[in-house]
């Protein structure tokens, strides 16, 4: 099929496909790793690399998306505003508002492959994907696989990858949501969830039952002004007015200065200290590129993206380009603030702690965060200032003030408390609270209505937002949510390594298949298949391994971690130490001590397991091919349309 088939179609020259995207490369992959040298410059306190990654690379990447639909032509249609803002939100999620804020202050630098990559997905999708999908006849990305390459199989393996990616991207969001309920209902973290869940699913029932529902794009203003709100009172509390967003540089040099003053007083020691804005310190450069290119190619595969913005039955085929393009745009908008508020949070709490905290007399706020498992203070998590006051009494080193290394935060913890326990009004930590909640019932009812969606196309006819209901897809729902519930509630994952390993499974199990059928017109249904099963396997089976089966993984691919000798030999002897264990208690924690040590250095050449795409997707792609050009039959038959 080719673009000539569709009246009004986009028909971007094969040039200018080439050209965008060799400067898409060069945004996302050249600048970041020139940080190192382009730092040595600083503007307006911004050392030049960090403020390159940070705010122009998504800007240039919005503006790149932008031409590229202004040079590609076809019909433009009446699509206004509306469904660009749609799209922005359903990207958006709790991971936007708290999971990617709370890696940033965790990672510094590093963690800022999680923005970028979102934001340069998308402009992926408008540069590749857009102009070409939304000229086949489908709803859905299963509807195209079906379309494109006949059969069954196709769409039925497409099903199962989107199923199993989508039960992690919805734990990612109602992780994100669950806490924020937690902190507003001053709850537990297993009722925050729970309440998360339900009231997702009340949403998702309320708009399969009265279809014309729809957020006219108010959800975006939601989610964008609340979170400013909190922007905007952190950079005020601080001084860096009116616009936080361009003059953060300034805080950074005022969070160096102040976090060495720290390691002065004695309030902190250097492994308690990440710097904010030197690279690749806390992940090696493949792994900043493997996170960074799992997440592009995920969200340029994201189901509920194509199915609801970019299919034939949602948009003309001229719009399409346009309406991502301005879908890159909004994103930008959001998420030019994703760093600003992480820097603000990191400085927040190094004056917290500079100010002297005795340890006899902790602050309410911290106590009260602490209490709700969202901050270990001196190891231990309590609503009892007096059990946390008697833990620090016995840490080691310890003066009678609280220091940095006294704390120990999850990402997404951390994200949340950091403005109440650093003192600022409510006005600073509510709108965040609620901006989350808001974010992740919009993504998650998104990702739910999608893989329904996707499934139901071929059972009923209508588009992606005519949900009508029937057994299957209630059956479907429900099994999504509860075992999303289940990931959300007992693992131990913060909200951005979900994000990132449930978008390296789209992107290895499915970008391989559609970019081979809509570019490579011999790519035949064996080659989507075997493309799918292979891309697939490959990143399952590594992020399984590292996340559920480490022993078992590092016994059967130990040669190819990178872990020191002495790491080996240790996890040798603790292997003995388990065998020889004489009952059940030392079994026990030999076990554990075995597990944990095995988490710690089981890898494939050092890559985290959000970067399997670095893995999965090549594979992916020279099966496809492979695979294409060994169905001789199938080859024939498409030379022939």
């Amino acid at each position: 099929m080719t673009a000539s088939d569709v009246q009004g179609a986009s028909r971007p020259p094969r040039r200018l496909i080439v050209a965008s995207l060799a400067v898409w490369a060069v945004l996302v992959f050249g600048l970041p790793f020139a940080a190192l040298t382009l730092n040595v410059v600083k503007v307006g306190g911004f050392p030049l690399g960090f403020l390159t990654t940070a705010m122009l690379m998504p800007v240039a990447l919005a503006v790149l998306a932008w031409v590229f639909q202004m040079r590609a032509g076809g019909d433009r249609g009446h699509d206004g505003v509306v469904p660009s803002l749609r799209l922005a939100a359903d990207l958006i999620g709790s991971a936007g508002v708290v999971g990617f804020v709370g890696a940033i202050a965790a990672l510094g630098y590093d963690g800022l492959a999680f923005p970028l990559g979102l934001v340069s997905g998308l402009s992926l999708l408008a540069i590749s994907i857009a102009p070409r999908f939304s000229l086949y006849p489908s709803n859905t990305l299963a509807g195209f696989f079906a379309a494109r390459f006949g059969g069954v199989w196709a769409r039925r393996l497409a099903l199962m990858i989107v199923g199993l990616a989508s039960v992690l991207l919805l734990a990612a969001d109602l992780r994100g949501g669950g806490l924020a309920l937690q902190g507003l209902l001053t709850a537990d973290y297993a009722t925050g969830v729970a309440v998360m869940t339900v009231t997702l699913a009340a949403i998702w029932l309320a708009r399969a039952l009265v279809t014309k529902i729809t957020a006219l794009g108010l959800s975006y203003a939601v989610i964008l002004i609340t979170f400013l709100i909190a922007l905007v009172a952190y950079a005020r509390h601080f001084g860096f007015i009116p616009v936080p967003h361009l003059i953060y540089g300034y805080a950074l040099e005022d969070l160096a200065a102040l976090e060495q003053k720290l390691i002065v007083n004695k309030l902190a020691d250097y492994h308690s200290l990440k710097p904010m804005s030197a690279p690749f310190l806390q992940l090696s450069m493949s792994n900043f590129a493997g996170l960074l290119l799992g997440i592009a190619l995920g969200v340029a595969a994201l189901p509920h993206i194509l199915g609801r913005y970019v299919a034939s039955g949602s948009v003309s085929a001229g719009e399409a380009p346009r309406r991502i393009a301005l879908g890159v745009c909004w994103l930008v908008v959001f998420a030019l603030g994703i760093a600003a508020i992480a820097v603000f949070e990191r400085l927040g709490l190094s004056r917290f702690l500079s100010g002297g905290i005795e340890t006899a007399a902790l602050p309410q706020p911290l106590v009260q965060a602490s209490g709700l498992g969202w901050v270990n203070v001196c190891g231990v998590s309590s609503f009892n200032a007096v059990d946390l006051s008697a833990a620090c009494a016995k840490a080691s080193g310890q003066r009678g003030f609280l220091r940095l290394q006294d704390l120990s935060f999850s990402n997404d913890g951390f994200a949340l408390a950091a403005p109440w326990i650093s003192g600022l009004t409510p006005v600073a930590w509510a709108p965040l609270w609620f901006a989350t909640v808001v974010a992740a019932l919009v993504t998650g009812q998104a990702i739910v209505a999608g893989l329904l969606a996707a499934d139901a196309e071929g059972r009923r006819s209508g588009s992606v937002d005519e949900r009508a209901l029937d057994v299957r897809s209630v059956m479907l729902a429900v099994l999504a949510l509860f075992v999303a519930l289940v990931v959300a509630m007992f693992g131990q994952q913060d909200i951005a390594p979900l994000v990132s390993e449930g978008l390296a499974l789209l992107a290895s199990g499915l970008f391989p298949a559609l970019v081979l059928g809509l570019f490579w017109r011999r790519m035949t249904g064996q080659g989507a298949i075997a493309a799918m099963i292979v891309g697939f396997s490959i990143a399952a089976f590594y992020i399984g391994g590292v996340m559920l089966f480490p022993i078992a993984l590092f016994n059967l691919t130990g040669a190819l971690s990178d872990a020191a000798p002495g790491a080996v030999k240790k996890f040798a002897d603790l292997q003995g130490a388990l065998s020889a264990a004489s009952n059940d208690e030392m079994r026990m924690q030999a076990q554990v001590a075995l597990t944990h040590h095995a988490s710690a250095i089981v890898n494939w050449w050092g890559l985290k397991p959000g970067a399997a795409a670095l893995l999965g997707v090549p594979a992916g792609m020279v099966a496809g091919i492979v695979g294409s050009l060994a169905d001789g039959k199938s080859v024939i038959k498409a030379d022939r349309a």
